[in-house]
């Protein structure tokens, strides 16, 4: 699958609590993954070679979704940057998202997290993960495919060791360090850590 994007200009990133690096460095259970790195073929759909190539995207931090108990930080990521007047709907991206989710919190589930609606070259993709026990981190990876009613479909990739391409694991990263900076170096999730969470958010180029 070819995932580059068109060049674009790599202005200043905007937005809150961190910097991109961050300050400090150092549901269905087989859709359960820990951090790898890849690209998305959606279900049945055949796997093609991308470019060794690398052209920045565009991120939007969104408004905060609750969805299925859970608070979520939205992100939209645009290959070509002329669709970033495409902003989803919440209540559309929050069902989208809730199809994902298991029916509520598990044991060791915190309820915060963060999504990635990437609008890519060759289709579109929803990642949602999951904070849980203190330190670790579920995600789900799905394919968007338009239907012919107008709806939505979302469906696991045809790969399903998949958990995310360079651009997302950007985010990926700037989520870790949030979660690091406002949770785990206060060593508790009171509502404070929660807010400040929460107000961490990325907006900009990766």
């Amino acid at each position: 699958m070819r995932r580059d994007g068109p060049r674009a200009r790599r202005p200043g990133a905007e937005r809150a609590g961190l910097d991109r690096r961050g300050t400090t460095r150092g549901t269905p259970e087989e859709n359960e993954r820990m951090v790898q790195t890849a690209d998305h073929p959606s279900a049945g759909e055949t796997a093609a070679s991308n470019p060794l190539a690398y052209s920045p995207r565009l991120v939007k931090a969104l408004p905060p979704l609750e969805v299925r108990g859970r608070v979520l930080k939205p992100y939209a990521m645009f290959a070509d940057p002329a669709r970033a007047a495409e902003v989803p709907d919440p209540a559309w991206l929050g069902e989208r998202a809730a199809a994902v989710l298991g029916e509520g919190l598990d044991a060791g589930d915190h309820p915060l997290g963060f999504l990635i609606l990437h609008y890519g070259c060759d289709g579109d993709y929803l990642l949602v993960s999951q904070w849980y026990d203190a330190n670790m981190l579920k995600h789900w990876v799905r394919g968007l495919t338009p239907a012919a009613d107008g709806s939505t479909t979302t469906a696991p990739l045809a790969q399903r060791d998949l958990v995310a391409c360079v651009w997302e694991l950007e985010v990926m990263r700037f989520e870790r360090d949030a979660w690091v900076n406002t949770v785990l170096a206060r060593g508790t999730l009171d509502d404070d850590a929660r807010a400040a969470y929460l107000a961490t958010t990325f907006s900009g180029w990766v």
